[in-house]
């Protein structure tokens, strides 16, 4: 089956055919449908992420199809449609009990090899830029079988990632102030979030006009070009001091230091973004003892098994916007194509999709 591997950064990803293991104990072999294309995934090409051990069998952000399941499965069988996600979750750790499966303890993202090519193993967790994945039966969130998963799959990460990291994690309240810090999938879906929430003002920031021009559509109040004007001026103008609560969605350590100047005291910065490997957040002390609060935001706080399917659900009653974010699909063979796109801002998400 063919796969996206990695090798090496500041190299385009290869396209190659790989063999594939039957699933072991708790696992499932899947068809994947289709893939989200994320800046998490190109962060190893441009060295933003360092991923130490290669090759590298890339993607994250999917969904697919059971084809079949390992010893001790008994939650899934072959057909069943799922999404994928990014934690696979036990039910019964320490984090998972106290409502924080995403941090499960029992199922650590360490690489695996399920894959190989001439005897070489080839790395991964839960791979979607491939044909066909093995994952953890605990990773998949089984949904109707009428799910359209070519644009379901988006739930998988930033959907979940960016709503979530709102209503789940930060908990706006009904009326509260908020500002995004980068309108990519992810920070489009934190603005759905700000309009679940009925945040009383959502305020978008980016350097692309077409990523506000999206931002608007998806509910933003009011948008920043941040090479135009300061952005934690512009945000404190516009609420009157600063705002209740900033989500960095970008994933640098410049940015969060902005999210943080731009909320109020007892206002509330949440790290959505991946941040670069080894490198540290400064905070002033100062803003800490005014009751700031800085917060990380893993993977929206998602109770997957749970989130996803109330998210499907508003999405086939309309209440948020799916088809929207899909600016283009694309074959696997084009993801290097798709990974331009997204570095340049031609696009909100492309989905890469199987035959």
């Amino acid at each position: 089956m063919k796969a996206a591997v990695f090798y090496q950064t500041n190299v385009p990803v290869s396209i190659e055919e790989l063999e594939i293991e039957a699933p072991r104990e708790g696992e499932v072999l899947l068809d994947i449908v289709g893939a989200g294309v994320c800046h998490s995934d190109y962060h190893f090409v441009d060295g933003h992420i360092k991923r130490e051990v290669t090759p590298w069998v890339m993607g994250h952000e999917g969904a697919g199809v059971v084809v079949e399941t390992g010893p001790g499965v008994t939650n899934l069988t072959p057909g069943d449609k799922v999404i994928l996600s990014l934690d696979a979750m036990c039910g019964y750790c320490r984090t998972c009990s106290q409502g924080s499966p995403a941090l499960c303890e029992t199922h650590p993202d360490l690489p695996v090899s399920r894959m190989q090519k001439n005897g070489q193993p080839f790395y991964h967790v839960r791979p979607t830029f491939v044909e066909q994945s093995i994952a953890l039966a605990d990773a998949c969130v089984k949904v109707p079988r009428e799910t359209p998963l070519e644009k379901a799959c988006l739930i998988s990460c930033a959907v979940i990632t960016g709503i979530g990291a709102v209503v789940n994690r930060a908990k706006v309240e009904t009326g509260a102030t908020m500002a995004v810090f980068g309108c990519g999938g992810v920070g489009l879906n934190a603005i759905q979030g700000g309009v679940l929430a009925s945040a009383g003002k959502i305020i978008a920031v980016d350097k692309v006009p077409y990523k506000l021009e999206l931002a608007e559509q998806f509910g933003a109040t009011h948008l920043v070009n941040a090479d135009k004007e300061d952005p934690v001026q512009r945000i404190k103008e516009i609420t009157g001091g600063g705002a209740d609560y900033a989500f960095e969605v970008v994933g640098f350590p410049v940015l969060v230091r902005q999210a943080i100047d731009s909320v109020r005291p007892t206002g509330t910065a949440v790290v959505v973004g991946v941040q670069p490997t080894g490198e540290d957040i400064y905070v002033d002390g100062w803003d800490l003892l005014h009751d700031r609060a800085l917060i990380g935001g893993w993977h929206g706080a998602a109770t997957a098994r749970v989130d996803f399917l109330w998210l499907l659900d508003l999405y086939n009653q309309g209440k948020i916007k799916l088809d929207e974010l899909i600016s283009r699909y694309r074959p696997l063979d084009e993801l290097n194509e798709a990974f331009d796109d997204m570095n340049q801002g031609r696009v909100a998400r492309s989905v890469i999709v199987f035959d």
